[in-house]
């Protein structure tokens, strides 16, 4: 099949934009295809932290730092898992890609590296939290794409979704695409496939996890590389690992999506609630500072859900928990949504949650008396008043998806290989359409990003070379 093109990225976002600009920079012939109307991806919803090591912003404040002692941080905070080989490549090459988006027009709040708590803390600050979130990077992405377009190099496709890969003799030779109800063809000597995760995709989660959590995820973002890339002989890997985000909340206003709307990071804001499961247990210590062991201790819950309680006395006197106004609080607890719930009793509570009425009571006293005494049995430090004073008030707070750990499987070099580990000549991959596994089973501060964006820019720079 003649090219039509030297360079096929497929997903305009994080990964793929960086691909596609640093093709379109050596001279290749370069077309970008999106299945949404405009580029970014989940850079829409993302807080867009990235880490690096060695970088001049953090030489600017005095922090020593190299990709050594990165990847050394990285290796105790996910405590040895992933794939050492792709996480060292990462570390190795994310100082030079931060000072890319640098010269780009990407800026940081504030403009150093900070230790940022969502996660495990790294043992020195290489998180640069994005000004604008994910709208930085996009600003910053659409101004080089305008010029790489301008200056002819480049070919950006919206609106269209990637179908199947098309291949000769084994080699990939270009996709079938659809805008619309028009399906075609583009050829092209190389394809990256930036699609992202599956997060959007109800199927491949049910298929590969057993179950559909609350997923914050764009729509456009639903595992359409996995398919295509199992017919062409490829593999997923990490499909055993799964590691929620901590309390989400679901709004019947966006339903397929969750996200942290509660102050829950103890170091930030120490808790004043009590948290049970599905029996009204209590299952761990609310103020528990390791943000790993939070995540796994909500994974083991039926439903990968809890309730946090507290009365009125707490909503009085506690720094608020919610970044809703009172007024706002007061709709959803009083409205339809059956995560949100008010009573005058404990008893009533439970009732209105579905638990255990003697269960839930039984929680509440044994809580309020550890409280009384200082001691709790969950080896709770924070404990700073009893939920004793109605009404008292419950949310619904869940484990919720925002990556997706299994992915196609790259060799070092970024080409999707085979079952039997051999690479599918002419396909590459780099993002979250590979995984996040290979950061390790666990959160690394500001890797995800930082990682598809590095990955990208390698296969932008180095394919067909």
């Amino acid at each position: 099949m003649h090219s039509e093109f030297d360079v096929l990225v497929v997903g305009a976002g994080t990964a793929g934009v960086p691909a596609a600009l640093g093709a379109a920079a050596r001279g290749l012939r370069v077309v970008l295809i999106e299945a949404a109307e405009e580029i970014g991806g989940t850079l829409h919803l993302s807080s867009a932290s990235i880490s690096a090591a060695g970088t001049s912003l953090q030489n600017a404040a005095g922090v020593e730092d190299s990709p050594e002692a990165h990847f050394a941080d990285c290796l105790r905070i996910n405590h040895g898992t992933g794939d050492p080989e792709l996480l060292r490549l990462w570390v190795d090459e994310a100082g030079d890609m931060l000072e890319w988006l640098l010269s780009i027009g990407w800026t940081c709040d504030p403009g150093e590296a900070v230790l940022a708590p969502e996660h495990d803390l790294y043992d020195r600050p290489r998180t640069y939290r994005s000004t604008k979130q994910g709208f930085s990077l996009i600003e910053a992405y659409q101004t080089q794409i305008d010029k790489a377009v301008a200056d002819g190099n480049l070919t950006l496709l919206t609106g269209t979704r990637f179908c199947e890969l098309l291949l000769d003799h084994g080699q990939v030779c270009g996709i079938v695409a659809k805008t619309g109800e028009d399906v075609r063809k583009i050829a092209a000597k190389a394809v990256i496939l930036t699609t992202g995760g599956f997060s959007g995709s109800a199927r491949h989660w049910q298929e590969l996890h057993g179950l559909v959590p609350l997923r914050y995820h764009v729509e456009t973002v639903r595992g359409d590389a996995i398919d295509p890339v199992r017919t062409a002989g490829g593999r997923l890997w990490f499909t055993d690992y799964c590691l929620p985000a901590f309390g989400g909340t679901r709004r019947l206003d966006s339903p397929a999506s969750a996200w942290i709307h509660s102050d829950i990071l103890p170091s930030r804001r120490p808790p004043w609630e009590i948290y049970v499961n599905a029996h009204g247990q209590r299952f761990m210590a609310e103020d528990e500072p390791s943000i790993d062991a939070r995540e796994r201790a909500v994974m083991a819950q039926p439903g990968w859900a809890f309730w946090m309680i507290w009365d009125e006395r707490i909503r009085e006197d506690a720094p608020p928990v919610f970044r809703w106004s009172d007024e706002q609080l007061d709709e959803l607890l009083r409205g339809d949504n059956e995560d949100f719930v008010v009573a005058e009793t404990i008893g009533e509570l439970a009732r209105l949650c579905g638990l255990p009425e003697k269960a839930l009571t039984q929680t509440v006293t044994l809580y309020n008396a550890g409280q009384a005494v200082g001691s709790d049995m969950w080896r709770r430090q924070h404990l700073p008043a009893p939920i004793a004073r109605g009404p008292f008030y419950a949310v619904r707070h869940y484990g919720c998806s925002i990556s997706c750990y299994p992915g196609i499987q790259v060799n070092r070099d970024l080409q999707v290989v085979t079952t039997s580990g051999d690479p599918i000549e002419g396909l590459y991959a780099a993002g979250e359409v590979i995984g996040i596994g290979f950061l390790g089973h666990g959160f690394l501060s500001g890797s995800i990003v930082s990682s598809a964006i590095t990955f990208g820019r390698k296969l932008g720079r180095e394919v067909l070379a």
